[in-house]
């Protein structure tokens, strides 16, 4: 859908990047990247809305820059490669590649209606791999103007009538492209129409071409993030909604770690021990330390941290609504978290120890956050 957003006015752009310059670092969880990063802090960008409209800004010297570029209200950040994608999702349906340096959109191609773009990685240098949500297909785009190279269909592992098996989060390790499937779908009940979620899969396919070489069942439903670190290759689900409409603490949902060797998963840390079911989740890779937003209910969705090599849990105090996003870096171990609490909207920064909050100024509410 060719529903575009790019007023970047001049007076805008200069004043948005005379706060934040770009770099090229790269927020990938692949410890094999971590490497060789230096302890210099990433950059940080992010997204926010109010349902009605969205803005990009940058984080710097401890506050959102107060001018913000406009893009579609319902819009995710993702970084791949140190390139910033801006995925406008439903009611706009475009990919953006965002030039951080120049403070320009490099390209923007409309993708078909409601495909709903989800996640980015790349599949080499020139090329990334794009999930989509709302479409029974992977593509991938050649990054210096985002047309699609190849196309790889996913109707066979879809559930329900709509031939579409939701494609969540992806993921790569060495040579292998990791896709997350929900797998939701909507039923006919009486008069009403009711979403049910069977348990997720995930796919390998190869990172060059995608072809497909194996699938792992998940013993949750509702899958909704997955992350790499040294312990292993991890699932979060969030499980269905209870009467309330929030997710209960039970072992119906929660974080699955991947036996890659017996192509299997086993739940590794219930909703029981985390209090909920799991919304967001992003990892320190070389710590081993991941930071999930638990859906309590509308509202109260906390973070916890989490060990993956033991399992053990603790809660950060001081943030109430985590339905912001939740973003790490690498470099410097600190976890940027989206607050979106009526009247204390903000981004909070924790750096193992305690939380500040970041000077929201009059920019929207946080939805997504991004590291460079």
């Amino acid at each position: 859908m060719n529903n575009k957003f790019l007023t970047l006015l001049a007076a805008s752009s200069l004043a948005f990047f005379m706060q934040a310059c770009g770099d090229d670092s790269s927020s990938s969880s692949a410890p094999e990247e971590d490497a060789e990063q230096t302890a210099t802090a990433a950059s940080v960008y992010v997204f926010g809305t109010d349902y009605t409209a969205g803005e990009l800004h940058a984080i710097k010297d401890g506050k959102v820059a107060s001018e913000g570029i406009e893009f579609h209200q319902d819009a995710k950040l993702v970084s791949a490669g140190g390139n910033l994608f801006v995925l406008e999702r439903y009611g706009a349906d475009n990919l953006v590649l965002f030039n951080t340096e120049k403070n320009e959109v490099t390209w923007q191609v409309s993708l078909d209606d409601f495909s709903n773009p989800a996640d980015v990685v790349m599949a080499s240098k020139d090329e990334a791999w794009v999930a989509l949500d709302g479409a029974d297909k992977l593509i991938k785009v050649a990054v210096k103007d985002g047309k699609t190279k190849k196309t790889v269909n996913t109707g066979d592992f879809a559930i329900g009538e709509d031939g579409n098996p939701h494609a969540t989060d992806l993921e790569v390790s060495g040579d292998t492209l990791f896709v997350l499937f929900n797998r939701y779908y909507s039923k006919k009940v009486d008069t009403n129409y009711v979403t049910v979620y069977p348990n997720g899969l995930v796919a390998m396919y190869k990172l060059s071409d995608g072809e497909l070489l194996d699938t792992i069942s998940l013993v949750t439903q509702n899958p909704m993030a997955m992350a790499k670190a040294k312990a292993g290759i991890f699932v979060a689900s969030q499980g269905d909604y209870n009467d309330a409409w929030g997710t209960d603490a039970d072992d119906n949902r929660g974080i699955e770690k991947l036996d890659l060797s017996k192509k299997s998963s086993k739940l590794f840390v219930s909703g029981k021990k985390l209090g909920g079911g799991v919304s967001a989740m992003a990892v320190n890779a070389d710590d081993n330390e991941a930071y999930v937003a638990i859906y309590k209910s509308y509202g109260d969705v906390p973070v916890v941290e989490v060990d993956l090599e033991k399992g053990d849990t603790e809660t950060i105090k001081g943030v109430a609504d985590a339905e912001g996003s939740i973003a790490v870096d690498q470099a410097t171990g600190k976890v940027y978290i989206g607050d979106r609490s009526y009247g204390e909207e903000s981004v909070y920064v924790y750096d193992g120890d305690k939380v500040e909050k970041i000077d929201n100024g009059k920019a929207l509410p946080p939805y997504s956050i991004v590291l460079l």
